[in-house]
């Protein structure tokens, strides 16, 4: 109770003051149902789940002025690694440990300030003649996997090999398992410990295969620049994403 009263009393006395800018980057490229669009505008309307969950965290915080920017990944990290941007939204690496700041508890990524914690799942044809079970896969050899560019390979430690298929979007993924010229592709489908069901799945005709295939957690990581700068604003927004992992958000965006 002591800390959150603290909490409060330090939000009160900077909203007194300047705000300071926090420049969240996130990617140029459409990656459903966290970012929509494909280009350096940020949408005014459904701009992504992740981007209304910064938004939400960021409006709590009035000494904080969010500026959205929209680069190539690749550029976000860079851009987070030398200061030109405060914050991104990503998983943890010990890569990108060495050039951003990330909430930490005995020494750890601390998983109760993590940003979300999402389960993703193979998404299959009704009618799909294999089988996966949680621990591996029957009645087939090798599953062709469609995925956006961008997306990291998936690896199997099962008998059978994953061959990836790389498409321009995640409505080409599909169109593509639909027509049957791929075996399956990933989806979101549980947040924490509710399961989601994306609408677009149960529209095609397609199914869900439980139990998840993986799950990842994000952070919300900052620029090494900001976080000294701004240590307590930073330690503030880790705070808030204890209770406020913005299921709701998530949610109505795969339901929709």
């Amino acid at each position: 109770m002591g800390r959150i009263l603290l909490l409060c009393s330090m939000t009160v006395a900077w909203s007194a003051q300047a705000a300071v800018p926090l420049q969240f980057c996130f990617e140029d490229k459409e990656l459903a149902p966290y970012y929509y669009g494909n280009s350096a505008e940020v949408r005014q309307q459904n701009p992504g789940a992740t981007i209304e969950h910064v938004q939400q965290l960021v409006a709590a915080v009035p000494a904080l002025e969010l500026k959205l920017i929209r680069l190539p990944w690749k550029r976000c990290l860079a851009s987070l690694a030398t200061g030109d941007v405060d914050a991104v939204v990503g998983s943890y690496s010990t890569e990108r440990a060495e050039f951003a700041v990330f909430p930490y508890r005995d020494g750890q990524p601390d998983p109760t300030r993590a940003f979300n914690l999402h389960h993703t799942c193979l998404v299959s044809r009704q009618d799909a003649p294999w089988q996966w079970t949680g621990e591996g896969f029957s009645g087939i050899d090798q599953l062709v996997v469609a995925r956006p560019l961008g997306y990291a390979p998936l690896k199997s430690k099962f008998p059978q090999k994953f061959t990836m298929h790389y498409t321009s979007s995640s409505d080409m993924d599909l169109d593509l398992l639909e027509k049957g010229r791929i075996h399956t592709i990933t989806r979101l489908c549980q947040i924490g410990d509710l399961k989601v069901s994306p609408a677009q799945i149960s529209l095609r005709g397609l199914k869900i295969l439980y139990p998840p295939l993986y799950d990842s957690r994000g952070y919300l990581i900052f620029s090494q620049k900001f976080y000294k700068q701004h240590q307590k604003l930073a330690e503030l927004l880790w705070q808030q994403q204890i209770q406020n992992k913005g299921t709701e958000i998530y949610r109505r965006y795969l339901e929709e």
